[in-house]
């Protein structure tokens, strides 16, 4: 980045954080009521986020600071907006309408067609979206997916969807949103497809959650639900190019955001003990200081991650470095937390209880630690850096 960017987005961060209170202010609320969330679709900061990742032939509502028109593109914009709103409240985050992860797999392989269809929903009024990966028996291992997709007329190129996802974010009041499914054996054999949910043979149920409520977790159905050939996402893509590679390229793109998500969590803890707690030990003091370096460290280590993902998609290696550090980081200072404030913090500080429940949410959110420190592995023993 040159001196003219730093300061673009230094301009966008100290714009961003203004809008954390509103996530603040509704955070308690979605969480104890996640269905409230559509009274809140008109705040400014939803808004916003709503609009966040629709491209500028799209969107003529991006966000303007000092005429720079900002759309969310980049995952370093993605990762300080994320941040800041979510030390409002990670659950609104992603409980909140709009791209999401599906609008990484719009961007990079969708043809006009299915752009116009996608987007259009999203600007006509509140639209929540879907990604639908993850499955009860198999987790988010794209490989081994068991949700199938079978040809049934040669022709025409009409297929059968067949199947079962779990844990998809805003799966019961998604409008539109995309799929993943296996048609044959091998990585070329899995591909994405765009689904509206008043499809026949479509369903979703809300799971019951601990934490991170507000996206209402859910399970999808597929029961010979039909996909034409204009679904097929990447359909004008070669199969090396699409399905398998849609996936790794939306998990090394989220994970830094992912990662962002959580040190908003332990920022917003950090200064919560900060400004609560009196009459600190020197223990509890050197304690303190100890989160405040690591709340340093993580930050500039997954803005390090962005950047590098918007130099070249496939370096995820950073962003795993990231997501490892920044999710064991929102568990220990939340537990931290609730320790320092002494019997009953869980009660007496609802702020704390909330943000305690959603820190272990991150864990499982594009990759667990030790998937990620799997690949951390391998990029070391194939040389890919040279540290870890």
């Amino acid at each position: 980045m040159n001196i003219l960017n730093i300061e673009k987005i230094n301009a966008f961060e100290e714009a961003i954080k203004s809008y954390y209170q509103e996530f603040r202010d509704i955070g308690l609320i979605i969480d104890e009521q996640p269905d409230r969330l559509h009274e809140f679709t008109d705040l400014a900061s939803v808004q916003l986020l709503s609009r966040m990742m629709i491209p500028s032939e799209y969107n003529d509502h991006p966000f303007i600071i000092n005429n720079t028109k900002f759309y969310g593109l980049t995952c370093i914009e993605r990762v300080i907006g994320t941040e800041w709103l979510s030390y409002g409240d990670a659950g609104v985050v992603v409980g909140c309408p709009g791209p999401s992860l599906s609008g990484i797999i719009i961007q990079d392989f969708a043809d006009e067609q299915q752009k116009e269809q996608y987007y259009s929903k999203l600007l006509s009024k509140p639209c929540w979206t879907f990604f639908a990966l993850t499955e009860p028996n198999k987790g988010s291992d794209a490989m081994h997916i068991e949700t199938n997709m079978k040809k049934v007329n040669a022709c025409d190129g009409q297929r059968l969807l067949n199947g079962e996802k779990y844990f998809i974010g805003n799966g019961t009041r998604a409008e539109i949103g995309v799929v993943f499914a296996r048609t044959t054996t091998g990585p070329i054999g899995i591909e994405m497809c765009l689904i509206e949910k008043d499809s026949d043979g479509f369903s979703a149920e809300a799971l019951d959650t601990l934490g991170l409520r507000a996206p209402k977790l859910s399970r999808l159905t597929f029961q010979n639900v039909r996909i034409n050939e204009e679904q097929i996402i990447g359909r004008h893509l070669s199969p090396l190019k699409r399905g398998m590679h849609g996936a790794i390229t939306v998990f090394n793109k989220m994970r830094p955001t992912v990662a962002a998500m959580a040190l908003g969590v332990s920022q917003a803890t950090y200064d919560y003990m900060i400004t609560n707690k009196k009459n600190l030990s020197l223990d509890q003091q050197q304690k303190l200081e100890h989160f405040q370096n690591e709340l340093i460290t993580t930050r500039n280590l997954i803005r390090q991650a962005a950047l590098e993902v918007d130099i070249n998609p496939r370096n995820g290696y950073v962003g795993s470095i990231a997501k490892v550090r920044a999710t064991s980081l929102v568990k220990q200072i939340t537990q931290y937390a609730l320790d320092l404030f002494g019997e009953g913090a869980f009660f007496e500080h609802p702020y704390l209880n909330k943000w305690f429940r959603d820190a272990f949410a991150f864990e499982n959110m594009e990759g667990t630690s030790n998937i990620l420190k799997l690949n951390i592995f391998q990029s070391y023993m194939n040389g890919k850096i040279s540290y870890v």
